[in-house]
């Protein structure tokens, strides 16, 4: 009476606590920004949040016309006219830039005139070659043509209050009521964003049933009976909502990271009710009369020690997690390590539940190991090799530990988000149309901070302007100084000494602003020169994403610049993706050190010894080189993603350390001989090991499927990283094991 009492409110606990999960999840939401893998406080976050409370942090878009015969023809240049004014329109658009709006001064009758720069596109070649001649020569308007004359740019000022797929939906649509022959493309910061958040959404809308169904049918023919199948699968089920819940309740976002948290626990969660179930099945062929409540009992005692202490281990791999600056990735930790220790709890306590209310499996329903089949034969010569070969083993894994350090010394860190798009994607396509044509659309600042108008302090823009105009990473530059240049020619005439030159002095500055403000400029003087003329920024596109790119610009820039005293920072969206790379690779360092730390203490505590957590480690370090020293040699890089393998791969491959001293050092108080101990230990246990990490395996293996490419990339290494933790078990411990006869696997002896 009082079991079934504890099982009822048990089952309604749990039912209440789903619900109020479900009830928190549609508070989610999904943030495609890569911002927020930045603290507020650090580097290049200060100086661009000191950068948008000047000049404001309105962000650009552009509309790219692709015309392969040349762009400067009637049909598209009068489509670019429609097409700006009907943007002009859309709710969220500051500003729209075109060929339509560059103009240039005319001088008549001792008057300056402001007159467009292309008032119409003449049919004669002669002609056209001089308007494209006369667009190369105007600083405005050659930014808005590719060299080659066969794409032109409407540059949009997006407002920060709209969302950005309200605003790229409406511009779509523009486009489709505007049609012509020429190519569209749109690009910009907030379409890459846009991108990222639907590549999000059809992640975990395709990746999700594709890594339930995996599990499903792998349960089936695991167990071939349902409740094999429905009650891992419900543990899950419940650990997934459970930790969005928590997710939900703490006001955290979706972020790409955040794709991996289903996947990972589909992958492990399911690990413990496999054990349970697997245990019960035997217990139900060797105890054929025992009531069904006794066996659900049963298999509670004997397996809750073994799986809480490798339920704790795994927990603690994914704490290496908390390690990282990038706020996404320790939050990944903390709702993993959540979502484990609720699966681990559920498997405990519910499934033995559950099964108590289930009839006994009928006996073609169990499953029979195959004494003779392959994964005996296969465990059997592993037996052979480490009781006759074992120094041999520890030697090759040695050597190959050895080979993977060569590896890492070719380990790159790649944070563009550039490169995260198959090739032959709408993104992609547009994100290399725009390195290509328009010389790249990530900007960097260089921010200066005085009298701004004072003629030393132009000239020595104007100086700085010149020299980045040299650099091969510099794409398109905007400068104050070549605004000026521009503004003089109407306040000067063809001929006079000022035309096409800085102001004299601070007053001409400020009459060249009164003329800027006459040509409607104003929108293009507030992104270069504040309101009181006490800062200004030089504006420097990247040539292509590359951390490489962005490393060696800031190098040159800063050299550029020096210790010149009005310098007040140079940063830039283009330029966070370097402190992505730097975070991430302090926080692999960290993530891995404080992650072998707590194995090691937790190991040392299973094993009531210092020596076992120190060898029971080596298995998981050999791995971890061969991970890294692969990613070198094939050029996997390291990423905002991939940087997290190592914590998962330490978590998991644990266990499988974990399971072979167990059952190794019952097997050696039973039959006091190292080698018969580790043959036993290999054929039995052995098993379940690879059970466990093919089920892992298989349920990473979905994310070869996902749209981004750092998670297909972690898909395919967990493959390896798995498989390297599985070989070091079944080969490496056994053969440390033979060679040192370590006394803390001795019975009765808790020290070395």
């Amino acid at each position: 009476m009082q079991n079934s009492i504890y099982r009822i409110f048990l089952v309604a606990g749990i039912g209440i606590l789903t619900i109020l999960s479900l009830l928190l999840i549609p508070r989610l939401s999904i943030n495609p920004s890569f911002d927020i893998y930045i603290p507020e406080n650090v580097g290049n976050k200060t100086v661009l949040n000191r950068l948008d409370s000047i000049f404001g942090s309105n962000e650009k878009l552009l509309l790219i016309q692709k015309n392969k015969n040349g762009i400067l023809n009637r049909n598209s240049y009068e489509r670019t006219g429609v097409l700006a004014g009907k943007l002009q329109q859309i709710n969220g658009i500051e500003h729209t830039f075109s060929l339509h709006n560059v103009i240039e001064f005319q001088e008549e009758d001792g008057f300056t005139d402001i007159v467009p720069l292309i008032p119409h596109i003449p049919d004669e070649p002669a002609a056209l070659d001089s308007l494209k001649q006369k667009i190369t020569g105007n600083l405005m308007a050659s930014r808005l043509v590719s060299r080659d004359f066969t794409a032109s740019a409407i540059v949009l000022t997006k407002s920060n209050n709209i969302d950005d797929q309200t605003i790229i939906s409406e511009i779509k649509q523009v486009i489709k009521e505007t049609p012509g022959k020429d190519e569209i493309h749109i690009g910009g910061l907030a379409f890459i964003r846009t991108s990222v958040k639907s590549y999000i959404k059809r992640d975990l809308v395709t990746l999700l049933p594709a890594a339930l169904l995996v599990m499903i049918v792998m349960l089936f023919l695991f167990f071939r009976e349902w409740k094999g199948v429905l009650l891992p699968f419900l543990v899950v089920i419940l650990s997934i909502v459970f930790s969005f819940g928590l997710m939900a309740l703490f006001d955290w976002e979706i972020s790409l990271v955040s794709v991996l948290l289903p996947i990972m626990l589909i992958a492990i969660a399911n690990d413990y009710g496999i054990h349970l179930i697997n245990l019960y099945q035997e217990k139900c062929r060797e105890n054929k009369h025992e009531n069904n409540k006794h066996i659900s009992q049963s298999i509670y005692r004997e397996l809750k020690q073994p799986i809480t202490i490798t339920g704790l281990t795994t927990i603690g791999g994914m704490l290496g997690l908390l390690s990282h600056q990038m706020a996404p990735a320790a939050q990944l930790g903390v709702l993993a390590s959540a979502g484990i220790g609720i699966a681990l709890i559920l498997s405990l306590f519910l499934i033995p539940t559950l099964l108590a209310f289930y009839k006994k499996p009928k006996k073609n329903h169990l499953t029979v190991p195959d004494n003779k089949g392959f994964l005996n034969k296969t465990l059997e010569l592993f037996a052979k090799w480490v009781n006759h070969y074992p120094k041999t083993i520890v030697v090759t894994f040695l050597l190959i530990s050895l080979i993977s350090i060569g590896g890492i010394f070719l380990l790159k860190v790649d944070t563009n988000v550039e490169g995260y798009f198959a090739k032959d994607s709408q993104v992609r396509t547009s994100i290399d149309l725009t390195n290509e044509k328009f010389g790249g659309s990530q900007y960097v600042s260089i921010l200066f901070s005085g009298n701004i108008l004072a003629p030393d302090v132009l000239r020595r823009m104007e100086h700085y302007t010149e020299q980045i105009e040299q650099l091969p990473q510099a794409g398109n530059i905007i400068s104050p100084v070549t605004l000026f240049k521009e503004l003089s020619k109407g306040y000067y005439s063809a001929g006079e000494a000022g035309y096409g030159s800085l102001p004299r002095n601070q007053a001409e500055a400020a009459q060249y602003l009164e003329i800027a403000s006459l040509a409607e400029f104003d929108e293009q003087i507030s992104q270069l020169i504040d309101f009181n003329h006490e800062n200004a920024r030089i504006l420097v596109s990247l040539t292509d994403g590359s951390n490489q790119t962005g490393k060696e610009l800031l190098h040159e820039l800063k050299n550029i610049t020096g210790d010149d005293p009005l310098l007040n920072g140079i940063a830039g969206p283009g330029l966070s993706k370097i402190q992505i790379a730097d975070m991430v690779i302090k926080g692999q360092i960290t993530s891995l050190v404080l992650a072998f730390f707590i194995i090691i203490i937790l190991l040392s505590f299973i094993f009531k010894s210092i020596a076992a957590g120190i060898k029971g480690s080596i298995p998981l370090l050999v791995a971890t080189l061969f991970l890294f020293g692969l990613m070198g040699f094939t050029g996997i890089p390291l990423d905002i993603v991939t940087a997290l393998l190592s914590s998962i791969m330490i978590g998991v491959g644990i266990d499988y350390t974990i399971h072979f001293l167990w059952r190794y050092k019952a097997e050696y108080a039973i039959l006091h001989n190292p080698k018969s101990a580790v043959s036993a230990t290999l054929t039995t246990t052995g098993r379940g090991i690879i059970f466990n990490a093919l089920s892992v395996i298989i349920g990473f293996a979905v994310l070869i499927l996902s749209g981004f490419a750092p998670l297909r990339f972690f898909g395919l290494l967990v493959v390896v990283s798995i498989f390297s933790c599985l070989m070091s078990a079944l080969l490496l411990v056994p053969a440390i094991v033979t060679l040192t006869k370590p006394k803390f696997l001795e019975p009765g002896i808790s020290k070395m």
